[in-house]
C-alpha cells in the first residue's frame, strides 16, 4: 500500500535544480568539491568526502560557470545548513546570504532554462 502522506522529495522542492553545463564548485574550509546541481533553496556535491555531517552549518562559496552563458561565472558566499549526506553526496540548503548575492542568484537562475 502506498503511504500518500509524505509528499515525494521533487513535489516539495519549490525550484527546479538545475545542472550546471562547465566548470562548477563549492568551496568548503579551502577545499573544492564537484557541484552536481543547485537551485535558489539549496545545492547538492557529488562526491563529498569531508567532514560534515546532517544539520550542520557551514560557510560555502559556490562558483558556477556554464559553458557559452552570456551570465558567465557567479561566485556566491553565504551559510548553509547539511540536509543529507548519504552516497548521493551532500545536501544542502541556504540560510543565510548577503542581500545583494540572494538577487544575483534569483536573477542568474531566472535566466536559466527549466527541465521538469
Amino acid at each position: 500500500m502506498k503511504n500518500t502522506m509524505l509528499p515525494r522529495l521533487k513535489e516539495r522542492r519549490r525550484h527546479i535544480r538545475l545542472h550546471p553545463k562547465g566548470d562548477a564548485y563549492v568551496r568548503i574550509d579551502g577545499r573544492d568539491y564537484p557541484l552536481h546541481d543547485w537551485s535558489p533553496e539549496g545545492l547538492l556535491i557529488h562526491p563529498y568526502r569531508g567532514g560534515l555531517i546532517p544539520n550542520q552549518r557551514a560557510r560555502v562559496e559556490a562558483v558556477i560557470r556554464d559553458i557559452q552563458a552570456p551570465d558567465g561565472t557567479i561566485r556566491l558566499n553565504g551559510m548553509v545548513l547539511v540536509t543529507r549526506i548519504d552516497s548521493g553526496g551532500l545536501a544542502a540548503r541556504w540560510l543565510i546570504m548577503p542581500p545583494s548575492q540572494r538577487e544575483k542568484l534569483l536573477h542568474y537562475y531566472a535566466r536559466k532554462p527549466k527541465k521538469a
